[in-house]
Formats: C-alpha cells, sequence, structure tokens
C-alpha cells in the first residue's frame, strides 16, 4: 500500500470533518428508507414519494406533499388544512424535526432577496432561499452576510428554526442578524415581530423549531462586501488546546478541528483583508481527499492496533494552507460526504476543558472514530431557545460516516457535554426530554406559552416536538 495516498491535506481533513453531520435525536428515529420505497398514494390521488434526511437517519412517509409560490398560498394551505403540517428545508437536519406521515410543506420556490437598502445595510430574505445562493445574491448588491456557517446548503427559514452559526467571538448566530421575521400562523394569519413589535415572538422566532407557524421571510442586518484570507495549519493537540483563547482573541473567525486518537489539531483562522492584498498568483487548493479519508478509516476496521500511528502518520504530512476570496466563497465548505453529527454548546470559558475530556475518553476507551472534532467559538444572545443564551458558547461537533455506528459513540461522549453545562444543537442528535430543557432554558415555559397561542391544536407539531416540548 502506498502510505503516501493516505496523507490528508486541510482541504481533506475538512472535507473528512464534513463526513459527519448527526442525525435524529431521540423521538422519530429508525432505519433508512430503502431506495425502492415507492410511495404511497396520497390524497389527490397521486402518489407522493417518501422523505428522507441528508444522512439517511431521519425518513417519512407523508401522504401529501405541497410546495406553495406564494405567502398568500401558503396562508391558504394553512387555513384550510385538515392535519398536521411539517416544514422542511434543505433536509439537513438531523434530529426528527421533519418526519411527519401527514402534510411535508416545502418553501423551495419562495427564494431571493427582496427590497435591498444599501444605505441600511438590510435586506428581505425569503425562507426557502439558500445560504450558498443568499451569498452570490448579496454580493451583486456590494452587500455580504456578516458572517456564515461553513455548511451552506440550509434553507433560510431552517436557519432562523434551529440557530444556525459560524464562528468568531463577537460574532452571533445568523438568527442575531434578523431584524425582522414574518410568519402566518395557525389560524392562517399574516405576523411580523421584531425588537420593538411583538418582542416575546421575536425572541421565540429566531429559534422556533418550525412549531410556531411557517417563516416565510426575514429581513436582515448585512455588511458591505468584504473579501476574507483563511490560514489553515496543523499543530499539537496540546498547543491547540492551550491557545485555543489566545487564538479566538486574535482573530474574526477561529476554529479547531481536533483529530481522534492522534497528537495534532488542526487550526483555521479567517480574517477580512482588503481585495489590494490578495496575491495574483494564489496557488490552487489541494484537492479533495475524501477518497484518502475513506480508506484510512476502512483500513483500520481491519488494523484497529494501527489507529493512531495511522492518524498520526496523516496529520503529520499536513503543510500550511492560505485561501483568498469574497466572503461567501471563503465561508462555505463543501459537504457532498454523508455523516452524522452530534453538537453540543458548552460555556465558553471551559469549552477547551471540555474538548480535552471528549479526546481523552475517546483514546480511554478505544472508541473507534477518527472523524474530526470541529470546535468554535460563538457570541451569546437573547433568542430564547438558542444554545448561547444570556452566555458565550463553545460550539463541540463530534461526527462518523453515515454507515458507521455512531450510537456507542455519541453514547459515550454525551454525558460529558452534560457535566459541562451543554446544550444541544436542535437539529442534531441527542437524547434530551422537555424537563431537561426546562433546566437549560429559564425562558422554556415562555416559548411554550406563545407555542400554544400561536397553534393550541399542536398543527406544527409531530412525534419528536411532543417529546422534546412535553406537549401531550
Amino acid at each position: 500500500m502506498n502510505l503516501d495516498k493516505v496523507r490528508l491535506s486541510r482541504r481533506n481533513l475538512l472535507k473528512g470533518a464534513g463526513a459527519a453531520l448527526v442525525a435524529a435525536g431521540t423521538a422519530g428515529c429508525s432505519e433508512t428508507v430503502k431506495p425502492e420505497n415507492p410511495g404511497v398514494i396520497g390524497k389527490d390521488g397521486k402518489r407522493v414519494l417518501p422523505w428522507s434526511n441528508w444522512s439517511g437517519n431521519q425518513h417519512c412517509q407523508p401522504n401529501e406533499r405541497l410546495i406553495p409560490k406564494s405567502e398568500d398560498e401558503v396562508a391558504d394551505i394553512i387555513r384550510n388544512a385538515t392535519q398536521n403540517i411539517r416544514c422542511v428545508g434543505s433536509s439537513h437536519s438531523f434530529s426528527g424535526l421533519v418526519p411527519t406521515d401527514q402534510t411535508l410543506l416545502s418553501l423551495a420556490r419562495l427564494r431571493g432577496i427582496e427590497n435591498v437598502d444599501k444605505d441600511a445595510l438590510e435586506v428581505d430574505v425569503l425562507a426557502g432561499t439558500r445560504l450558498s445562493q443568499l451569498g452570490k445574491d448579496l454580493w451583486t448588491h456590494d452587500m455580504s452576510t456578516i458572517n456564515l456557517s461553513d455548511i451552506d446548503t440550509q434553507a433560510f427559514g431552517g436557519v432562523l428554526a434551529t440557530s444556525t452559526h459560524g464562528t468568531g467571538k463577537e460574532l452571533g448566530t445568523l438568527s442575531t442578524h434578523a431584524q425582522k421575521v414574518h410568519l402566518i400562523s395557525a389560524a392562517g394569519d399574516k405576523l411580523s415581530c421584531s425588537a420593538s413589535e411583538n418582542t416575546d415572538l421575536f425572541n421565540a422566532v429566531r429559534n422556533n423549531l418550525g412549531c410556531l407557524g411557517v417563516v416565510t421571510k426575514a429581513r436582515i442586518k448585512t455588511d458591505k462586501a468584504y473579501y476574507l484570507r483563511e490560514y489553515s495549519w496543523m499543530m499539537s493537540e496540546e498547543e491547540g488546546l492551550e491557545r485555543a483563547e489566545e487564538l479566538r482573541d486574535a482573530h474574526r473567525h477561529y476554529e479547531m478541528y481536533a483529530l481522534p486518537h492522534s497528537d495534532y489539531m488542526l487550526g483555521i483562522a479567517i480574517d477580512k483583508i482588503d481585495p489590494a492584498d490578495i496575491p495574483a498568483d494564489q496557488a490552487e487548493p489541494s484537492g479533495d481527499a475524501y477518497e484518502a479519508f475513506r480508506m484510512m478509516s476502512n483500513l483500520i476496521d481491519y488494523m484497529p492496533f494501527a489507529r493512531s500511528w495511522l492518524v498520526n502518520f496523516g496529520a503529520s504530512g499536513v503543510e500550511p494552507e492560505t485561501r483568498y476570496g469574497a466572503s461567501h466563497e471563503i465561508f462555505g465548505n463543501l459537504r457532498d460526504i454523508r455523516f452524522n453529527e452530534m453538537e453540543y454548546t458548552v460555556p465558553a470559558e471551559v469549552g477547551p476543558q471540555c474538548l480535552r475530556e471528549i479526546l481523552q475518553t475517546i483514546k480511554k476507551q478505544n472508541i473507534p472514530v477518527i472523524f474530526p472534532i470541529e470546535a468554535r467559538y460563538i457570541k451569546g444572545d437573547d433568542v430564547w431557545l438558542s444554545p448561547f443564551y444570556k452566555r458565550d458558547g463553545f460550539s463541540i461537533s463530534c461526527h462518523n460516516f453515515h454507515d458507521k455506528d455512531y450510537k456507542k459513540y455519541f453514547a459515550a461522549i454525551e454525558p460529558i457535554f452534560w457535566k459541562y453545562d451543554g446544550r444541544p444543537h436542535w437539529g442534531k442528535i441527542h437524547t434530551l426530554s422537555a424537563n431537561e430543557f426546562a433546566g437549560r432554558y429559564e425562558r422554556f415555559g415562555d416559548f411554550l406559552k406563545i407555542r400554544q397561542e400561536l397553534d393550541p391544536q399542536g398543527r406544527f407539531l409531530n412525534d419528536h416536538l411532543r417529546y422534546t416540548l412535553g406537549v401531550v
């Protein structure tokens, strides 16, 4: 075997890391839908295909799929509905937020931006707009998002449902960019809210889990168009943990990728840059090496005793790398390798300590995983169900290939997150119930009250949400 092929570049590591966004919380979890499933005959007499999320760990068979073309049509659908409705975006959530055997509603036709105000740096974003397209659309108006997640395939409505975030000590989630949110209630009424109008609803809807109504669009704050420089390098695990706060404070964005069973950690620092300082002869970024990462994983299946040596060998060959580009080009990373993920956010001050304990546990229990663990700093906010509510956070994301067993891995590390007062990402795997969420969020009861007022019949609930929110 040619071991040089196993060496992993920085892009390879990210690709491997991408092979791990997680899945399905406690309720509504089941086996992947078989591809030959022909669907069912729906309410209108036409065939309705089954739905599956990106990784395949969540699926359902709705009896109706609807794709409205306008906000008015959304309101008509809700007003005339005789069964429950769940919205679906880009299918990138790994908890049971979407599955339903009734109406599955997609806002894929409500895409784009409207009412661009270049002076105020504000714009209306339709809920079905993918983040990747949002960055491109804003760029044509000499504008950029203030921040962006490293996976940009999500629909904007899903962003507001789950507090999607990027990284940055002084930068909050993408929900904190929202200035005004429009949604349609279970009664079919069009509502709007902001920091000065329906304030409680505003603080609830910016992490709404799709259970307060259907968000159709939101006005967001943006930035003037800007360019970024991204520098990535490998360092020892100990150096990465010790310097985490220092590097966080030194850069606009900073994140780490810890390599289980190794002595290494990848650092990624991103900062704004004057376009005049971008070199004309940029080096081509190193190619995708999913094959190398997968080959290493498969090899370890047969040679588990060589796991640490192989990962260290691959990490030792990673050279520093620099990329330049428009903001949305640098933020977004290709994630076409399927995976499952658990993400918890702990208080920023204990983040490196929590990560250290997770890495030690993986080694001590010899957990068979080599996917990098992503760790990021995010500024606190006032969104009631945000994992960053009233505290700056350190998010730790653990992954595994979609066809590898993640359950034992996540079961071993989830109690560590609890030990450090962690709050799970709503769209990723966790095992918490309503009672446990109530202990983590002081406004949990207030959120439930608003949900009851807007949707007394539970029109926007499914089994997973009933369990998570404690709704009988």
